[in-house]
């Protein structure tokens, strides 16, 4: 196997024609791909529709793909994930709540009798119980093991680190989709160049963009925001790295300016009830809009006016990438990969973490400026159909698949 390297892989143009074969030649055989994630499948957030857009836009006459969910909790709704076409990927629930308990050591004979029994090619990992699984998996010839990274590690104490940086040579490759991920591992877990594998983060343009007028007017109006109503958005799960408290700490304090102003969340989580509180003894609860989980995401983005997103930690968001698509421009906290998505000044403004008062003075900039909010929503709407498509991820997962399972 050839060694990689912390760039990223073109998206392969495919051919205009297919050139005839004669004689015809068989159809090569299909990857078969086992993925192994900690979370359901179904769930809002950023690598759980990184997932659902690999599974369903893998080619399918070249992939057989399994998904193994790890989540302890129980969702109807991640039961069963559908492909575009109709046809149900392969999905099977092991519920751990820790690696080292009962649950744990079930999956883990699960997926050794299914790695041994040579029913693989890839088997791929994301975030750290999955890794865990994946590392300590027996080898077996043939079969690549790959890490997905999707955050900065922050999960990781000191002894899980130090655990990674033995467990890491047993990867034959780690990817992530920004290279300040890379970076801190590294830093921190000493991973090696070579194993290193850059792929950026892709979004469907064709169903995160900008709509209508009188689309975007009647999703306001289903949304019960005013026609003249200043709303900001963020789609994240409700949990302590996400820092929806400074958002709503910044909120109140633009509302006091600009009375019209609306906040507007997507995801539920831990915290939902706390911030609901926050927002009450605020004063603004009835200025913000809790929406829980929405399957129709794509449709209410475009009736906002601003993208936010507060994180203290973050990989590359697809949140970002998704609300940037649909021509909003941004507020973002400067950490992780979010200066490599929110070009400051240009389509959008970088702000320090955990910092309400900073959050609040970017975000009444916008609100006084609609001009600006113009052409930085127009900017970033550009820069993902530019850079960031679905398509070319897609593609570049099909290239790295193939080269690592040696059929490229």
């Amino acid at each position: 196997m050839s060694p990689l390297s912390a760039l990223p892989i073109a998206a392969e143009a495919e051919p205009a024609v297919e050139p005839a074969r004669e004689p015809q030649e068989p159809a090569p055989a299909r990857i078969r791909l086992l993925l192994v994630t900690d979370t359901a499948i179904a769930f809002a957030g950023g690598s759980e529709r990184f997932l659902r857009n690999l599974v369903t836009l893998l080619p399918r006459d070249r992939y057989d793909i399994t998904v193994v969910q790890l989540d302890a909790g129980h969702f109807p709704e991640a039961e069963k994930h559908e492909l575009a076409d109709g046809d149900p990927a392969r999905i099977i629930r092991l519920p751990v709540e820790a690696v080292y308990g009962r649950g744990g050591l079930r999956a883990m004979r699960t997926l050794r009798a299914m790695v041994l029994d040579g029913r693989f090619d890839i088997v791929q990992s994301h975030h750290e119980k999955s890794d865990l699984f994946n590392a300590l998996l027996p080898r077996r010839q043939g079969c690549v093991h790959i890490s997905n990274r999707r955050d900065m590690g922050y999960k990781k104490s000191a002894k899980l680190k130090w655990l990674f940086r033995r467990l890491n040579p047993r990867f034959d490759c780690v990817v992530a989709p920004s290279q300040p991920i890379l970076g801190e591992l590294a830093d921190s877990e000493a991973l090696e160049p070579r194993r290193m594998l850059w792929i950026p983060n892709g979004v469907d343009t064709q169903r995160f963009r900008p709509r209508p007028p009188a689309a975007r007017v009647a999703m306001r109006h289903a949304l019960g925001l005013e026609a003249d109503a200043l709303a900001f958005g963020c789609v994240a799960r409700m949990t302590p790295e996400k820092r929806h408290v400074d958002l709503v700490d910044a909120f109140a304090q633009v509302h006091a300016v600009f009375p019209d102003a609306r906040l507007v969340l997507m995801g539920n989580g831990p915290l939902r009830a706390e911030l609901e509180a926050r927002a009450a003894g605020l004063g603004v609860a009835g200025a913000v809009s809790m929406l829980g989980m929405r399957p129709d995401v794509e449709a209410i983005l475009p009736a906002l006016d601003v993208g936010m997103l507060a994180s203290s930690t973050e990989g590359m968001s697809n949140a970002i990438l998704e609300m940037m698509a649909c021509g909003l421009p941004m507020i973002a906290t400067d950490v992780g990969g979010n200066p490599s998505l929110v070009r400051a000044g240009a389509t959008g403004l970088l702000v320090p973490a955990c910092l309400p008062g900073h959050l609040a003075e970017a975000m009444q900039a916008l609100a006084g400026d609609p001009a600006l909010r113009r052409r930085m929503g127009e900017a970033a709407r550009s820069r993902v159909e530019r850079e960031f498509s679905l398509a070319a991820m897609v593609r570049a997962f099909d290239h790295a698949y193939r080269r690592l399972a040696g059929i490229a």
